[in-house]
């Protein structure tokens, strides 16, 4: 028997500071609440309150540096 694949949509989301993130979303049956947090500066990328829709951030790159300096 053979299952059906649902390809996951991946999207890409740059945070304020340059942080790269590539962001998915999974269906639940139950509400889920939470938020989705920069790991370079702290910023909330994202917030849900109780949705059946829930993404996932999977870090990809640091910020660019210029002249050992992170550009914003």
């Amino acid at each position: 028997m053979a299952e059906a694949h649902i390809p996951v949509m991946a999207t890409i989301v740059q945070c304020n500071c340059g942080a790269e993130y590539r962001r998915t979303e999974e269906k639940f049956l139950a509400p889920h609440t939470g938020d989705a947090v920069c790991a370079i500066c702290g910023a909330v990328l994202e917030s849900w309150r109780e949705s059946t829709h829930v993404p996932t951030y999977e870090f990809i790159e640091r910020p660019r540096e210029k002249d050992g300096v992170t550009e914003s």
